[in-house]
């Protein structure tokens, strides 16, 4: 009996150790995502994008021959001390090979994953997170941005709003955005363009997350009767709420909600009621219709998985997640991060759409490899109407002038 109960405790140790081999045998990358809160919507969309990607390594045999285990953390609405608790959780307990996130911090991500030279990959789009990169280029070399800036993306939105095939009735626009540095940055870079072409901005408002109710600003709107109403906040109940009670007396303006118009739940939600809305996603890949077969055949397989269009960030998290793993496969050693680093910041990456570069400050600027794409709701999906750079109609499509305009 003593030798049976002496066996079994030997075999059980050695199951204990045969699985904690196993747990080591992967490597593990951190998803610093918001789970909860505001951004949640968001945050699941960017988390469909890295999953899709770290699937198909697996199913493909793995990286450097091991597979990568995803470690999330609920990084909630991106409050300073929740962004450092991610960083030491993931970076420091967890000694996870790279952190793959959406939204992250808007520059206290920069300082908190800079203490540490693992790859970090974020589509903050904040000139503030980009200005903390150049307070010391050297020590925030891991820091990898994987969008053009507010201010660089605004541009692009006035070049495309401007370049509509359609006649203004008037040059008054209204803006509205958020208290953040995302809604800030595009407001103020859209106000700059439309003045210098003399525009009259005749409303400019500022508002909290959480806005819901609508009536005082949209009754100073119907008395304004602008051209355009330009809504720049990264949530998708605002943008919803903000829409449907707009339409209740609608004003003969185009309605653009910038970013706003691709996280999935303002389309779900609002249906065939949108079309006319236009919109933009940085760093997108066009759809319905992709410029290509190798984006055709992506596209084709996100709805297969998800069943719903791509919604803004999920494309561009895939492929960053791809570009780590191509630049881990050419070093050959996951944790050799200078290396690593060093190879995205010289090589970027052949994408789907073309190759990827990172500037000098590690951000994604406008190329082709990763363009700005403008879309119109049409028939309650999202139509691409121009791709940036080139800023040319989109093959197959055209601008439709909104119902709601008489």
């Amino acid at each position: 009996m003593k030798r049976v109960k002496l066996l079994s405790l030997i075999l059980a140790i050695c199951f204990f150790m045969v699985e904690g081999v196993i747990a080591a045998d992967t490597i593990p990358i951190g998803v610093p995502i918001p789970m909860t809160g505001w951004a949640a919507g968001s945050g699941a969309d960017y988390f469909n994008g890295i999953k899709m990607s770290v699937d198909e390594i697996n199913e493909a045999g793995g990286l450097l021959g091991k597979q990568i285990e995803i470690i999330r953390f609920d990084s909630k609405g991106f409050e300073p001390e929740v962004v450092m608790q991610a960083a030491n959780y993931l970076c420091g307990q967890k000694k996870v090979a790279s952190i793959h996130a959406g939204w992250a911090g808007w520059g206290q991500d920069v300082r908190a994953y800079g203490k540490y030279d693992i790859p970090f990959f974020a589509d903050d789009g904040s000139e503030d997170a980009v200005n903390v990169f150049r307070e010391d280029p050297k020590k925030y070399s891991n820091i990898f941005q994987l969008t053009p800036t507010g201010a660089d993306q605004a541009e692009s939105v006035f070049r495309a709003l401007t370049t509509l095939p359609y006649e203004w009735p008037n040059k008054k626009v209204v803006i509205i955005n958020t208290d953040d540095s995302w809604g800030l940055g595009v407001s103020e870079s859209l106000i700059k363009n439309y003045e210098k072409i003399g525009w009259k901005i005749a409303k400019r408002e500022t508002v909290p997350y959480g806005t819901t109710e609508w009536g005082v600003i949209l009754s100073q709107i119907r008395r304004i009767k602008p051209a355009l109403i330009h809504f720049e906040i990264a949530s998708g109940q605002e943008n919803i709420s903000f829409f449907q009670q707009f339409l209740k007396r609608p004003t003969n303006s185009i309605v653009s909600l910038g970013w706003g118009i691709t996280p999935r739940e303002v389309i779900n939600v609002l249906g065939t009621k949108a079309d006319g809305l236009i919109g933009q996603m940085p760093s997108g890949l066009p759809g319905p219709k992709a410029p290509n077969a190798a984006g055709q055949a992506w596209l084709d397989k996100w709805h297969k998985l998800y069943n719903y269009q791509v919604p803004a960030g999920a494309f561009i998290t895939y492929t960053a997640v791809k570009a780590w793993a191509n630049a881990v496969t050419q070093v050959g050693d996951a944790y050799d991060f200078k290396a690593i680093n060093k190879y995205l910041s010289n090589n970027g990456y052949e994408g789907i759409q073309g190759k990827l570069k990172w500037n000098k400050d590690n951000v994604l600027n406008l190329q082709k490899g990763s363009p700005v794409v403008h879309y119109q709701v049409q028939g309650g999906e999202l139509q691409a109407i121009y791709t940036d750079p080139s800023m040319e109609p989109y093959p197959g499509s055209e601008f439709k002038k909104p119902s709601w305009i008489k």
